[in-house]
């Protein structure tokens, strides 16, 4: 699985999920708290390459809310791949 120092997760991008295509709705109350924790996980990483607090939680929000749980560098991978999978439909 990718880690923070693959290039793929240095190429993250701060943006907004819901400019990639993802779906950053709340998720339901019983993912929430892990949203939550896993944002506070990831918030170093992330903010150290732009992201706000806001798009970090965006983000974390539809991680949990389409992969139910999951850890920073599964999460990470998985932003990832959301953006790389918009620019490869915008080309």
């Amino acid at each position: 699985m990718p880690t923070p120092h693959d290039s793929d997760v240095d190429d993250l991008v701060p943006i907004e999920p819901h400019d990639v295509g993802v779906n950053d709705r709340d998720p339901d109350a019983a993912h929430t708290e892990a949203a939550h924790l896993l944002a506070d996980e990831a918030h170093g990483v992330l903010s150290a390459r732009g992201f706000t607090d806001s798009e970090i939680r965006h983000w974390t929000d539809a991680y949990i809310r389409q992969e139910g749980s999951g850890d920073v560098d599964g999460f990470l991978a998985w932003i990832a791949e959301q953006e790389h999978l918009s620019e490869a439909e915008e080309e």
